[in-house]
């Protein structure tokens, strides 16, 4: 029996050991990419680049773009899955929907020649953000509706500086005949 034992627990242990190397061997073992990651990847990459094209457009805040490259299994009988682009787009509210419409179309159609000429690319506009009318006060740029108080605020700043001026003004002439008649007093 103790041989039997003995066996068992050496037999016991390889297995433990052999197991413990083959899970370590293929823990240690790189990733290796498929070429469906790598093809994410790219669409990853030029959805991103889009997104900034179409964000530096007129009266864009912010922008969002999935893109698709059309892509086909070497090994499938069906035919190459078409490219696709959407986006979503955030405008403040004076942006123009018809020709930013246009000019994400044609920046899609640039970076993914492949998408097809008459297919529609669904394009979400949403004009989220308030863009202020903004006036002119002297030096300082202000919203249209705060251009009366800023423009009162000034000018008693301005009334407030000609008083103390004019009392600093007073004083000092008042100070000099002082001082004049002392001098004259002390001849």
């Amino acid at each position: 029996m103790l041989r039997y034992g003995v066996a068992v627990t050496v037999s016991g242990v390889a297995c433990v050991v052999a197991a413990a190397g083959l899970a370590i061997t293929s823990a240690c073992a790189p990733a290796i990419e498929a070429p469906i990651d790598h093809q994410r990847a790219i669409d990853r990459d030029d959805g991103d680049r889009l997104a900034v094209l179409i964000a530096q457009l007129p009266g864009v805040v912010r922008a969002d773009v999935v893109l698709h490259h059309a892509t086909r299994d070497p090994l499938a009988i069906a035919p190459a899955s078409p490219a696709v682009c959407s986006a979503v787009v955030t405008t403040d509210d004076r942006a123009n929907p018809e020709a930013l419409r246009a000019a994400i179309t044609r920046l899609a159609r640039a970076a993914v020649p492949e998408l097809a000429a008459d297919a529609a690319l669904p394009i979400e506009l949403n004009p989220a953000v308030h863009r202020a009318e903004l006036a002119r006060v002297g030096p300082f740029a202000v919203e249209a509706a705060s251009q009366a108080p800023l423009r009162a605020a000034l000018s008693v700043a301005l009334l407030a500086i000609i008083g103390l001026a004019s009392v600093v003004a007073v004083r000092g002439v008042r100070d000099r005949r002082d001082f004049q008649r002392r001098g004259s007093s002390a001849q």
